[in-house]
């Protein structure tokens, strides 16, 4: 595979090129089977073709729009969600403080940036490539910059109604987050989604969980928001990691 900085500056500048690096080389690597000549009745072929055959439906269709649509739906079903919630009024809007309001604007730009890293095909130069796996490892962990907002209380008393205060929050945040991780996994554009972009759909999970959670809940000690807030993204990790390896064992 040609790499290194020219490579990727021509890929950039290349549609043609830019289609065969697309899905991890799929279109580039199935055409090098030829060895540069097109066999008899198009065998080397006939996966592709099946492949491309099978894409019909809602999927096929998002699938195919442009990078910057398929980020658009993202960030218009996000939007959406946090203004359903918004309208539900369970928090007054004028009672929220600076500081939550600016760490929920905060949650939005990373949410942007990270879907759009999932939507993007992975990098050919390393650097980058490393980079990108090491946004979909961490960026479950993101949401914990609410723990500097000063409203933040550290004490707090661990009774029952502490852990169901935590599961409820998790439940909510998690049940409405939830779509998104479907629409990013509908938007992906490889044959077998790789753990990169399930790792990523997780993060996109608890920043909008995360999100919605400052309009939804009124806790703020740092037990609530450390079990019931900041763990979704975690959750959500370790559910994908086991679900990716289950995959690969079957």
């Amino acid at each position: 595979m040609p790499a290194g900085t020219p490579a990727s500056a021509h890929v950039r500048s290349c549609p043609h090129c830019r289609e065969l690096f697309e899905n991890d080389a799929l279109l580039g690597r199935r055409l090098a089977l030829t060895n540069g000549a097109l066999p008899e009745r198009g065998v080397a072929f006939e996966p592709l073709s099946s492949a491309l055959a099978a894409e019909r439906g809602v999927r096929a269709f998002l699938r195919s729009r442009s990078t910057r649509s398929r980020g658009l739906l993202c960030l218009g079903l996000a939007a959406a969600l946090l203004l359903a919630e918004l309208a539900r009024r369970r928090i007054p809007f004028s009672t929220l403080p600076a500081s939550r309001l600016a760490c929920g604007l905060l949650l939005l730009a990373l949410f942007a940036l990270v879907t759009q890293s999932a939507l993007r095909p992975p990098s050919i130069e390393r650097r980058a490539a490393r980079l990108q796996s090491a946004l979909a490892l961490g960026v479950w962990c993101l949401p914990c910059v609410l723990c500097f907002a000063p409203d933040v209380h550290g004490s707090e008393e661990l009774g029952p109604g502490f852990a169901l205060r935590s599961f409820g929050c998790f439940a909510y945040g998690s049940a409405l987050a939830a779509p998104s991780f479907a629409l990013l996994w509908a938007l992906d554009r490889g044959v077998r989604i790789p753990f990169r972009v399930l790792a990523l759909g997780a993060g996109v999970v608890a920043l909008l969980a995360n999100s919605i959670l400052i309009l939804h809940c009124p806790d703020t000690h740092r037990a609530h928001l450390i079990v019931g807030h900041f763990s979704i993204g975690l959750v959500w990790l370790a559910a994908v990691y086991l679900g990716e390896r289950w995959r690969r064992r079957v």
